[in-house]
């Protein structure tokens, strides 16, 4: 998420190098424990149980150029024999990691050690200029990625380009969309879901007046991720970052406040739920979905999916996907991960070769939004496909699309820049969400402790730190 052309792009990269390799790859493997976009990782497994396999060398001719790939995404492996069985001079061997930490502490280890790295991993968005500043990226606009620019929705090609210089290929992402109980909503008079947050507000005071026990949402704080992609489509963008000395943390500005004051307001309402985290181990969360304790969840694209695993018919078949309140002009984005080249790579064309056509070619995307895949995408000719619009899973109302509405607003959400640390601000924000779901401080307090955990910690890496 980088401003093209505003980016510094290799004249810091020594000082970068210092501060991030003064956490060290093994400290930064520590830091990297806690991250994991649950949606990518776990939620097609749990909705489809789609079993994983390691050996894709299967239709490998003889002399092929061999390339290792790591990744986590269930049936991925069906897009990676696809690419064998077309690309005769490459054969890709595919390794199944676990999501996050379980792949991304053997990666910085093996890159460290110069010795055992995959040519091509996944990597997460938010966590990708962690593994820039370490220079363990290849820029694949030599092996001819600019070309596919266009091809994708512009945040996500933002996110790994900059100055024409590309550290990954985008693919799938987490457009924001609203998961409802229609069936819930029309029995407090609620036809049609909100369409503005001033809407979501009104209708969830309206809810909890009419049933004290139920209530319209849960503000998650302890998922960083999840609080970052409601900012974002509020204009409420904490930090900048254009890959040299500086950042920017602003969590205390007037509309980062006048978000952190809405969501406490239909706290203190008793509107919105202030108990729990979803992707914690011991979260009642998607039961409370499942139950009625929760009308909806503002959630991304691969949300449902997730969620699809802890559904009974308690509510089957009564939860559609529709729009994210006010994204008629703008949206968020939860998730989603790139693919980038590392320079340990000793075929790095041939490795980009096969990155771009994993993300960029039609014929990967027909396989990899099917189950148990269910990815959602960042090119757009996916995003338009009509399979794509009319796909649906049975936890959802009969003929509601699993992907339409994020699919319309995904090209409407603005580019942002991710700092450098954000293995940091998730741990910060994991540490603090207790005392919120215990009552004991609001929202506004949280932004205010992000904002002096942030600085205090950035100063404290060498960065030169702007509020």
């Amino acid at each position: 998420m980088r401003q093209i052309g505003s980016r510094t792009v290799r004249r810091d990269r020594a000082f970068l190098r210092k501060v991030i390799s003064g956490v060290s790859a093994t400290a930064l493997s520590a830091s990297l424990v806690v991250v994991l976009a649950p949606g990518l990782s776990t939620s097609a497994s749990a909705a489809t149980g789609g079993g994983w396999r390691t050996n894709t060398t299967s239709y490998c001719k003889s002399g092929a150029t061999p390339i290792t790939f790591w990744g986590w995404v269930p049936g991925i492996y069906r897009t990676v024999d696809l690419f064998n069985e077309t690309h005769p001079s490459i054969c890709v061997d595919y390794v199944t990691k676990v999501g996050g930490s379980g792949e991304y502490i053997p990666l910085l280890n093996a890159l460290k050690a110069h010795s055992g790295a995959p040519d091509v991993a996944e990597i997460e968005f938010d966590v990708l200029p962690e593994f820039e500043t370490l220079h363990y990226t290849v820029d694949l606009a030599q092996y001819g990625a600019n070309k596919y620019k266009n091809d994708f929705v512009k945040w996500a090609w933002d996110e790994v380009s900059e100055a024409g210089h590309v550290w990954a290929m985008p693919m799938d992402g987490g457009a924001m969309g609203l998961l409802y109980n229609s069936v819930a909503l029309k029995q407090y008079g609620i036809t049609s879901p909100p369409t503005t947050w001033a809407e979501y507000a009104a209708d969830a005071v309206k809810v909890h007046k009419a049933n004290p026990k139920v209530y319209f949402g849960d503000f998650a704080a302890g998922d960083g991720q999840w609080v970052l992609a409601l900012m974002q489509q509020a204009g409420a963008w904490p930090f900048v970052w254009n890959g040299g000395a500086g950042v920017t943390i602003n969590f205390t500005g007037p509309k980062q406040m006048a978000f952190a004051n809405f969501w406490q307001n239909l706290v203190n309402e008793g509107a919105i739920d202030h108990a729990n985290d979803p992707f914690t181990s011991s979260s009642p969360f998607f039961e409370g979905l499942n139950t009625g304790l929760y009308l909806t969840w503002p959630t991304s694209a691969w949300g449902p999916s997730y969620f699809a695993s802890y559904v009974t018919s308690k509510s089957a078949g009564q939860w559609v996907q529709g729009p994210l309140p006010g994204s008629a002009t703008s949206s968020g984005n939860w998730g989603g991960s790139t693919y980038p080249v590392f320079s340990e790579s000793a075929h790095p064309a041939q490795a980009a070769t096969f990155a771009e056509w994993l993300t960029a070619s039609q014929a990967s995307w027909n396989i990899s939004v099917t189950a148990p895949s269910l990815l959602f995408p960042t090119f757009k000719q996916a995003l338009s496909t009509p399979s794509l619009l009319k796909m649906t899973i049975p936890m959802l109302k009969g003929g509601s699309s699993l992907f339409a509405a994020p699919a319309k607003t995904a090209p409407l959400i603005p580019t942002i820049s991710w700092p450098p640390f954000m293995t940091y601000y998730l741990n910060s924000t994991t540490a603090w969400a207790a005392k919120f779901f215990a009552g004991k401080e609001t929202i506004p307090q949280y932004f205010r402790f992000l904002q002096n955990t942030m600085v205090k910690y950035a100063k404290s890496q060498g960065f030169v730190v702007h509020t």
